[in-house]
């Protein structure tokens, strides 16, 4: 994406983490995000995914929130 991303667009891709969160609870967990990886591209390693939450996860806390997620798809 180029440019930054608008307000609905910001809106739209929270709905969708909300969606994927299987708890409701705002984050991605790795088991969760392994999922979403695997319904995309096949399943990953857990070392994929654990190098994927390391590169996303700013505040260290193992997970991926709806911030962390939006940046995600704006550096994409």
């Amino acid at each position: 994406m180029a440019g930054p991303l608008t307000e609905n667009q910001i809106s739209e891709f929270r709905e969708a983490l909300c969606l994927i969160a299987t708890d409701s609870n705002g984050f991605f967990t790795m088991d969760e995000l392994a999922t979403l990886i695997q319904s995309v591209n096949g399943p990953p390693t857990k070392e994929a995914v654990q190098v994927m939450i390391g590169e996303a996860d700013v505040d260290g806390n193992g997970m991926i929130n709806s911030e962390e997620f939006i940046n995600i798809i704006a550096r994409s």
